[in-house]
């Protein structure tokens, strides 16, 4: 049973719902809709006034929907639609509490994604942790991160357009939480994947360090920005396959949502690899030098940074989950494993391969290749992270996760995003920790150790120190 709530900020009353678990606001537009000549732009922020209806979700991004296998974590669905700048919160009550809040940006490797209908148990996670969650929807795939300034002009064609969503809405929390119980000088960020990789991106923006205090990265360190020729090539090569000439504002704005996800799919690359390395066909966010001023690891060591408090964390089997999803071929010889690892380590790809064959002697060609990858992208950038914070005064923290489920003799190994669920309180939703008791109480410990640093920015896991490596493992 549900009853209505009101509740009000600014200028407006903002009806939501009250449940036996807490308080929810859901669909709350931060930004106008990106339709007609927004569709490329930078979010225009929104100033709500009367009665706004957060009874129901909005839109989440367009997106491709894949069939997911029976093992992957269930939610209740969602609906997409190109007006998708909008905001979920859950709050235990709406009142002067000011509780820490914690805002969720979602993974899905720029093309996917939701703040709503996925596997997060977000009402029992706020409730439970005494806690304000906010959880944004904003703009995915082309319609987010193709980077189309070269052939329209950055005033028409913002770069890193569902960032700029995400920066809007933290603007939006730090002016209206309050009114819903939390604190917005109490802010933690925190995300899985392309979400991580965007926070982590923020390091590299001006002007907006007060509006979070602390963030909290899975599998996403301060690392994978690509250069503004890399995005350029691309949005050619899509604006080709698209039939849209350079400059053809009407032509890029009569594209239906359907061609744009068709098209998109086409240009970018599959392989775990080439998508990562420098050069790779892939969305994410670029170095633009207006949107983004300067590399996120530039901005960590230049110390403006030093009073946001860190943890980074990755899985130790990450790149298995491509494997697992027959999204990259095995690999068949040494020549084309040391292609593979050529792709980022070009000078040193042989003593790269030596080093791998010495310290696990007997592996195959495609193992090789899975160990090696879940490094070079996940775990030695966030080392990087971690390094370049320390060197600054900031303190880190980092993690390796290595829960396996028991799944077919353990064949998935750790791989990417199994430790969200566990950090997020959603293990429920997870059928691969079905039956597994020490899933549920790492989960636990996670869960309290998010909340705990939400909190007050402690944790009881070893800080990053430079020059000695240390990171906590789990389980």
């Amino acid at each position: 049973m549900s009853e209505t709530i009101d509740v009000r900020s600014r200028e407006a009353q903002y009806r939501g719902l009250r449940t036996a678990l807490g308080e929810r606001f859901t669909g709350i537009r931060y930004a106008e809709p990106p339709i007609g000549p927004l569709r490329f732009r930078p979010p225009v922020p929104v100033e709500h006034s009367g009665l706004v209806d957060a009874t129901h979700f909005g839109f989440a991004p367009p997106q491709v929907k894949r069939t997911m296998p029976a093992w992957a974590p269930r939610g209740d669905g969602f609906e997409t639609g190109e007006d998708c700048l909008n905001l979920n919160i859950y709050t235990p009550k709406a009142d002067d509490r000011r509780r820490p809040v914690i805002v969720h940006a979602f993974g899905g490797g720029f093309q996917t994604g939701s703040a709503h209908g996925t596997f997060h148990r977000d009402e029992a996670f706020a409730q439970d942790g005494d806690v304000v969650l906010v959880r944004p929807n904003m703009r995915v795939g082309a319609l987010g991160f193709l980077a189309l300034g070269d052939a329209f002009g950055s005033d028409y064609a913002a770069a890193n357009r569902g960032m700029l969503d995400f920066v809007a809405a933290l603007h939006w929390v730090h002016d209206n939480i309050s009114a819903f119980g939390g604190d917005p000088d109490n802010v933690t960020l925190a995300g899985m994947s392309s979400g991580s990789f965007t926070i982590s991106a923020l390091f590299g923006v001006d002007g907006i360090d007060h509006l979070y205090r602390r963030v909290w990265l899975m599998s996403g360190p301060a690392s994978r920005i690509i250069a503004p020729e890399t995005a350029a090539a691309l949005a050619d090569d899509f604006l080709d396959r698209a039939g849209v000439a350079r400059g053809d504002v009407a032509a890029l704005e009569a594209l239906p949502v359907e061609t744009i996800l068709e098209v998109q799919d086409k240009v970018l690359a599959t392989h775990l690899g080439e998508r990562n390395a420098p050069g790779g066909r892939t969305f994410g966010i670029v170095l633009d030098g207006a949107s983004l001023q300067r590399h996120p690891l530039d901005g960590l060591a230049s110390g403006r940074f030093a009073a946001h408090r860190i943890v980074t964390g990755w899985t130790r089997d990450e790149a298995r989950m491509w494997y697992a999803f027959g999204m990259m071929p095995d690999v068949t010889s040494r020549e084309a494993l040391l292609a593979s690892i050529g792709r980022f380590r070009p000078d040193d790809a042989e003593a790269a391969l030596a080093a791998l064959e010495a310290e696990q002697p007997g592996l195959g060609f495609t193992q090789y290749e899975e160990i090696f990858l879940s490094r070079a992208i996940y775990r030695d950038p966030a080392l990087k992270t971690l390094a370049a914070h320390a060197a600054s005064g900031g303190t880190g923290i980092g993690y390796q996760f290595e829960w396996v489920p028991a799944f077919e003799g353990g064949k998935l190994g750790a791989a990417h995003g199994f430790d969200e669920p566990f950090v997020f309180g959603s293990l429920a939703n997870t059928p691969l920790a079905d039956g597994d008791s020490a899933a549920a109480v790492l989960a636990r410990r996670m869960t309290r150790t998010l909340l705990g640093f939400a909190r007050n920015g402690t944790c009881d896991w070893p800080a990053f120190i430079p020059d000695e490596p240390l990171y906590a493992t789990f389980p």
